[in-house]
């Protein structure tokens, strides 16, 4: 009996998931930009070195992950205060095998936010599709996708901004895009 309510548990979790996640679809009106992009890449970008990256974290306490399978790889910079080690800053960055991919990545995290409002659409910000989340209490949070690269800046100061992460993040991103291959 046990095994079967923690199956029955599982099991409501995933569909409840994707409840969810088919909703956020919905109201971003996923299915009408889809596969689109700003620009025809010359190079699908299959590797993106964020440490490499001219941040406006640079010189602070960081630390570097690494993860990934066979559709994405992920590196993850988290950004502390040397003083009492609070996280300020997250950045994250998914390079995939195609744009479809790295889009619909921005819905499945974009899913998980369980405090309304949603991100708002800020296309123009960064990269072909871009949202973004800003508090008073300095929170900011943005979440783009360019080429084959889902990226997403979380700032939990107003010290650093989520917006500049982001902007510099797709600058290396689209150089790497148009101009060549691999990153």
């Amino acid at each position: 009996m046990k095994c079967l309510i923690s199956l029955f548990a599982v099991f409501t979790s995933a569909c409840f998931g994707d409840v969810i996640l088919d909703s956020t679809m919905a109201y971003y009106d996923y299915d009408s930009w889809v596969g689109t992009t700003s620009a025809d890449y010359s190079t699908i970008v299959t590797n993106v070195d964020i440490l490499a990256i001219d941040l406006p974290t640079n010189g602070l306490c960081t630390t570097a992950r690494y993860a990934g399978n066979e559709r994405m790889r992920e590196k993850k910079l988290l950004v502390f205060s040397d003083a009492n080690d609070s996280l300020l800053v997250e950045v994250c960055v998914r390079a995939s095998t195609n744009v479809i991919i790295a889009q619909s990545e921005i819905m499945r995290r974009l899913s998980g936010f369980a405090v309304a409002p949603l991100p708002s659409v800020t296309n123009g910000l960064a990269g072909d599709r871009c949202y973004c989340k800003f508090t008073t209490n300095g929170f900011g949070y943005v979440a783009f996708a360019r080429n084959t690269v889902f990226a997403e800046a979380t700032s939990y100061t107003n010290a650093i901004s989520a917006s500049d992460i982001a902007v510099q993040l797709d600058a290396a991103i689209l150089n790497v895009s148009t101009n060549a291959p691999g990153m």
